[in-house]
């Protein structure tokens, strides 16, 4: 088992062990102790972008490792995470074609599933699209409301993205919403969006 696996294997024992079985998005208590890795893996609805996020670090297409930036009590993170639903919308799945998939189901079906000339370096580009990595994440810096207050989020790749009111919630650049904010990590926030963000990289 490499260390990767052995990281992710821990977050999902220790997720399993310390809350009730997770519902989809159901909103944590705000007094989290788990890190964002944690929220993640510990949320039904999510194991797409957890599956994402192992592919890209077995590909060793980065200088670093993304589950371990997000597993890292140190580190301070904000995580658009798009949900299983966006995933399959990108796909061209059917919808619900990824429910009750366990995380490692989804690691091995991904590289199979997308479209001709994107791999683990395309895959990468677009999760740094969805994380922050403020100085600072609190309610002032990284909760939803403050993200509409400030009027963007600069994410890990250097862009701006905007941050708007849309007819169904908070947008992020004009093509995303916020179906589940504020969910609080040790190390910063994860809010789910329904949408994965492109911003004109496929």
């Amino acid at each position: 088992m490499t260390a990767l696996k052995a990281l992710i294997s821990t977050a999902l024992a220790a997720a399993f062990l310390l809350a009730a079985p997770a519902s989809t998005f159901a909103q944590p208590s705000n007094n989290s102790t788990g890190t964002v890795l944690d929220v993640l893996t510990a949320t039904d609805g999510a194991q797409a972008v957890v599956a994402a996020v192992l592919v890209v670090d077995q590909a060793g297409v980065l200088d670093f490792s993304l589950a371990e930036l997000l597993g890292d009590r140190k580190s301070q993170v904000i995580l658009l995470a798009p949900s299983n639903s966006a995933f399959e919308n990108l796909l061209g799945l059917d919808p619900g074609a990824l429910d009750g998939l366990s995380v490692e189901q989804v690691v091995d079906a991904l590289p199979g599933l997308l479209p001709e000339g994107v791999g683990a370096e395309e895959v990468a580009a677009i999760l740094l699209k969805h994380a922050s990595l403020p100085q600072r994440a609190n309610n002032r810096t990284a909760s939803e409301s403050a993200l509409l207050a400030n009027g963007f989020i600069e994410v890990a790749d250097g862009s701006e993205l905007p941050v708007s009111i849309g007819g169904a919630g908070v947008k992020v650049n004009y093509e995303a919403t916020i179906v589940a904010p504020d969910f609080r990590a040790r190390n910063g926030f994860v809010h789910f969006i329904d949408a994965v963000i492109l911003d004109g990289l496929l």
